[in-house]
């Protein structure tokens, strides 16, 4: 399978957030997950997927929570040491 690309989309609070999750395989064309289930269990499955697609791109992170709004990218093999969903969105505030 090719390279595939990741962007993430937070929103919400710090404590009461909503990651919305989109992938590439063209840079071009970016496509929803259709990942279900609480916060925790969507990131595992985010976490699950990106093992599988192993590359040197970053993954992009448009954040929008009430407070702060970041556009960053995220090393993969950084976000692989980030096991809970919660710690995701205090890295992001650094």
């Amino acid at each position: 399978m090719g390279i595939k690309m990741y962007k993430l989309l937070v929103q919400g609070y710090e404590e009461d957030f909503t990651i919305l999750y989109y992938f590439s395989t063209n840079y071009i064309d970016y496509f929803e997950f259709s990942f279900v289930g609480i916060e925790q269990e969507k990131y595992n499955k985010f976490l699950t997927d990106l093992e599988k697609h192993i590359s040197p791109q970053p993954i992009y992170i448009n954040m929008k929570l009430h407070n702060q709004q970041i556009d960053r990218g995220l090393y993969r093999k950084e976000v692989f040491t980030i096991k809970n969903a919660n710690d995701f969105i205090n890295r992001l505030y650094k």
